[in-house]
């Protein structure tokens, strides 16, 4: 059977982020070990794996996720720091999108404007801290970003129980 998945900033290749920015982790190196060998054991050939951004900005990090050998069809959505050239990210993921609509979801980045959903919900991440502030945001907003969903990528039907949950508050 195959499932679809979504996750944000892995941050591959980043100096210093287990020292400044995800201290739970020993070093670099273990950060980028966890993240890419949980994805790896997880997925299936079957499976679709949407990143959603700050995936890597060095072709070391792009290396190191194409030697991770992740078996699933891999899609990318461009993050504020995936400033390498098109043409190196679709190396390892088959698709490169700005924007990307999943059924009932957007899936960004950075989130999208709640007036801008037109009856949909946003899956984003870049927000490390949190999300959309505004009140009642959390039924309209899933955040995939690492830090908030165990450093593992979150199956489609988790996120729509997750929503569903939100919305029956």
């Amino acid at each position: 059977m195959s499932h679809v998945y979504v996750t944000s900033d892995w941050h591959i290749g980043q100096t210093g982020i287990a020292e400044k920015f995800r201290t739970n982790f020993v070093s670099d190196m273990a950060h980028d070990h966890v993240i890419l060998g949980a994805a790896k054991a997880i997925l299936t050939k079957r499976d679709v794996l949407f990143v959603l951004g700050d995936v890597t900005w060095t072709t070391t990090g792009l290396q190191q996720i194409k030697d991770t050998g992740i078996p699933a069809r891999m899609i990318m959505v461009r993050g504020n720091h995936d400033t390498l050239p098109t043409r190196d990210y679709l190396e390892v993921f088959e698709e490169i999108h700005g924007a990307y609509a999943y059924k009932e979801f957007f899936m960004t980045h950075i989130p999208i404007h709640r007036l801008e959903l037109y009856r949909r919900s946003n899956i984003h991440g870049h927000c490390h801290k949190g999300g959309p502030y505004e009140v009642n945001a959390e039924k309209e907003y899933f955040n995939a970003i690492l830090e908030f969903n165990d450093y593992i990528p979150v199956r489609m039907d988790q996120v729509r129980k997750i929503m569903e949950e939100r919305r029956n508050k």
